[in-house]
């Protein structure tokens, strides 16, 4: 089927000669960027503090469950619209997931304190160190690349401070669209902004609830990025390691 579907993508690219036939959208946190220093180790210097000692291997499963969770939390109710009580009670909840996976339980209160603790650390999103180059190679093929996100801040201000200005033509956020993926709703809005349609679209993303299954159910075609082996078993829609990858399929 994979291969079936590299196929179909190459003969797209080979015979629509269109500036901008094809679009590509990229989801941001886990594609293009990362936090810094990585959640894992923030994760293992906090809860070094409670005696609690797990592996960085350990806490990326955790983490893992944990975004699971939050993908099926947000489509009950995004966290955008949560109130203080219901915040605390979901981070709570999440952090309990990563402990959970590896063994541990501990009560909401004492969670929440962990989180805490863990939302005050100093970090940053940086960009990967394969997007600048695999983005200008896109660029120089004419095909249009934005950004998509659930990240709650306007995306102006987002590829500002990523500087991907040069390389996106815009990030589409929850913020902006007033919805979050799996939702339909972003994706209707992103590519109505792109003007694109649906037959002539990618979604590369590294979730696979939000990203892979939202796109397909949307009629995009995904692109699974699994950068750190996480879905080593995963077959079911197009799939590279990094960015790299792209130059394969486009």
């Amino acid at each position: 089927m994979i291969e079936f579907l590299k196929f179909i993508v190459i003969m797209g690219t080979q015979f629509m000669s269109m500036k901008n036939s094809l679009f590509i959208f990229f989801d941001i946190y886990g594609t293009l960027a990362g936090f810094y220093p990585e959640r894992e180790k923030i994760q293992t210097k906090i809860l070094t503090k409670y005696n609690i000692t797990l592996t960085e291997n350990q806490i990326t499963e955790g983490y893992k469950d944990a975004d699971e969770f939050m993908t099926y939390q947000k489509k009950i109710k995004p966290l955008r619209l949560m109130n203080k009580k219901e915040i605390k009670d979901f981070f709570s909840n999440y952090e309990m997931k990563i402990l959970e996976k590896n063994g541990i339980f501990i009560n909401k209160e004492k969670a929440w304190k962990i989180w805490e603790e863990i939302s005050n650390e100093k970090y940053e999103l940086k960009i990967f160190s394969d997007v600048y180059d695999n983005l200008d190679y896109l660029k120089q093929k004419n095909i249009f690349c934005a950004g998509i996100t659930n990240m709650d801040i306007p995306g102006e201000s987002l590829i500002e401070n990523l500087k991907l200005k040069n390389h996106l033509k815009f990030i589409i956020t929850s913020n902006d669209s007033n919805s979050e993926k799996p939702d339909s709703k972003i994706f209707e809005y992103c590519l109505k902004k792109a003007g694109a349609k649906i037959t002539n679209s990618y979604l590369v993303g590294d979730q696979i609830e939000s990203d892979i299954k939202g796109a397909e159910n949307f009629g995009i075609t995904p692109i699974l990025i699994d950068r750190f082996g996480y879905y080593k078993d995963f077959n079911e829609s197009l799939k590279i390691s990094n960015l790299d990858g792209l130059k394969k399929i486009f």
